[in-house]
């Protein structure tokens, strides 16, 4: 198949997923438009830094509500703060946005992190990613010095692709990197295939069915990090009390941020 082919049968997938999915999923909730009255209290207890997905990333339109809910419910005492990356033309152009693009919004977001990192010293820095997002998540860690440390960070729908090289970015986790897996999202696990990955692979689905697997030729060094940093949860029959039945979209609802992401994120 070539590459005008990929590129068409991709507009067509992603057309697709716009006219099933993307009505009624976003929604006008984010961390930061809360401006809780307690915000700089919070902000010296850490923050959570979420790269929402394509189609999202605003104040009047992401796919955070949930996110914001279910940490608050979980008793999480820090802050929160949307990093927008999107381009502001809807989900299609979001997706298909160039990795040059996607690392220059990247390199903005990782400026917010160590001005934060600066301003609050000590204070535990936490990155959440959802469907394209976690490209961003990874792209503004590769972004930052060696010296700016991530506590932990968390994948959600993972459309990066599955063999995408993450030596750099793991240099800069202190804790552990997580993904949540799911062979019933459709989303990363066909579309992705079609439309391309976050970081414009084709025919690769993304991250998010499987897991992270090691780049070719990777050194031993890099088989380290994988070891010691990566830790793949795999979707569990148990998660539809939670609302998640495996689907793309599930990753952000409620209760399974509440019961399954925010105690990753707090450490316990």
């Amino acid at each position: 198949m070539t590459t005008r082919q990929l590129r068409l049968y991709g507009a067509i997938a992603l057309g697709l997923f716009v006219t099933l999915f993307q009505t009624g999923c976003a929604s006008k909730v984010v961390w930061s438009g809360q401006r809780q009255a307690d915000r700089n209290l919070r902000l010296t207890r850490g923050c959570v830094f979420y790269f929402d997905g394509a189609g999202g990333g605003t104040r009047d339109k992401n796919y955070g509500a949930g996110v914001v809910e279910g940490m608050l419910e979980a008793g999480y005492k820090g802050a929160g703060e949307l990093m927008a990356w999107e381009t502001g033309k809807g989900l299609l152009k979001d997706q298909v946005a160039s990795v040059e693009y996607k690392r220059s919004k990247a390199k903005e977001s990782a400026i917010a992190i160590q001005e934060y990192s600066r301003e609050h010293p000590g204070a535990p820095i936490e990155l959440l990613g959802f469907s394209a997002g976690t490209a961003q998540a990874i792209f503004a860690l590769e972004a930052l010095p060696e010296a700016v440390k991530v506590n932990r960070v968390v994948l959600l729908g993972t459309s990066i692709s599955h063999d995408y090289d993450l030596t750099e970015a793991l240099k800069r986790v202190s804790g552990k990197l997580y993904i949540f897996t799911s062979p019933h999202d459709r989303m990363v696990g066909t579309m992705m295939k079609l439309s391309g990955t976050a970081d414009r692979k084709f025919r690769d689905a993304g991250a998010g069915v499987n897991g992270f697997v090691l780049p070719q030729g990777a050194s031993e060094a890099t088989k380290q990090l994988y070891a010691s940093k990566i830790v793949t949860i795999p979707y569990d029959e148990s998660f539809k009390k939670d609302g998640d039945k495996g689907h793309h979209f599930d990753n952000v609802k409620k209760d399974f941020i509440r019961e399954h992401v925010a105690p990753l994120l707090m450490e316990r």
